[in-house]
């Protein structure tokens, strides 16, 4: 049984596109299908943390937007962040599903009792990954890895 649900951010929860604006501010964006999905996972019980290799601010304000607590950033090895994950909320790493999308990811995709990728994630990860998902990261990946695991 799946208890907790990690998403890493850009090519996830974004569609990994960065914009910056005349004055160098970067901006990302969210799926609003992915918002009251992870919201709807949160109040069926299931756990949502954030891993992301960024440090930015923009991964508070996602954080803040989400109502997640539970964030790991600068997360450039991401297994070693899933077992942090791990040992830090008391679940073994086969309760945990994790969607990652780049070649980094590919070793936690592994690692995890259910990993995922968006149809649109690098090869690597396709490959390490479980399943793959029909939705591209910033556009359903979300809500989709959610229905999954909450159906299961």
């Amino acid at each position: 049984m799946i208890r907790v649900l990690a998403l890493d951010i850009d090519g996830v929860l974004t569609n990994g596109e960065v914009r910056f604006d005349e004055d160098g501010r970067e901006s990302k964006a969210l799926f609003f299908r992915d918002i009251d999905a992870v919201f709807a996972a949160k109040r069926e019980g299931l756990r949502i943390v954030l891993v992301t290799g960024e440090s930015s601010p923009l991964v508070d304000v996602i954080a803040r937007r989400l109502d997640v607590t539970d964030v790991y950033r600068d997360a450039k090895d991401k297994g070693a962040a899933l077992r942090a994950v791990a040992h830090d909320l008391g679940v073994p790493l086969a309760e945990i599903c994790f969607v990652g999308d780049a070649p980094r990811d590919a070793p936690a995709l592994e690692i995890v009792g259910l990993g995922l990728a968006p149809a649109d994630a690098a090869e690597e990860a396709l490959a390490a990954a479980d399943r793959v998902l029909a939705s591209n990261g910033g556009r359903g990946a979300v809500g989709e890895a959610i229905a999954l695991v909450l159906a299961s």
